[in-house]
């Protein structure tokens, strides 16, 4: 309980409240902000990460750019799962959607809600679903410490 509370509050105080706060100023500023939290822990860390560690940070860069699909020295997944692949294709449309257009969204795709003063976002797992208020007291805490 200690370790994953000192996990979870590291990476709180470090990654997602920082995040939060540039999504609240772009958005602030009157730019559409897409947020997502990514929570799929990949297959290929089993017996290489700690179990107590999920989804990494920037672990959704290899699904971004389709790595369950290549072979060989060049593959980071070593052997992904159906699941995976599937992950993999949906995270590429919104990504290649949101570079097109500025908008992730796209037929065949749950719907990516823009971050607004709700502060929806996207929670990108083997299975996509929307939410709001990431982290919601932890984030206040923060906000009051910080």
């Amino acid at each position: 309980q200690v370790r994953d509370g000192l996990l979870d509050a590291m990476g709180d105080s470090l990654l997602v409240f920082s995040a939060i706060e540039v999504a609240r100023y772009h958005r602030d500023a009157g730019n559409p902000v897409y947020f997502y939290e990514f929570q799929h822990r990949p297959s290929s860390a089993a017996g290489v990460v700690p179990e107590f560690v999920k989804a990494d940070h920037t672990d959704e860069i290899a699904f971004v750019f389709g790595k369950p699909f290549l072979a060989g020295d060049v593959s980071m997944l070593g052997n992904a799962t159906e699941e995976e692949s599937k992950l993999s294709r949906s995270v590429m449309k919104y990504w290649t959607n949101f570079a097109r257009n500025g908008n992730p969204n796209g037929e065949g795709l749950v719907h990516w809600p823009q971050y607004e003063l709700d502060e929806g976002y996207l929670e990108i797992d083997l299975v996509q679903k929307a939410a709001k208020k990431l982290k919601e007291d932890k984030m206040e805490f923060w906000a009051q410490l910080i």
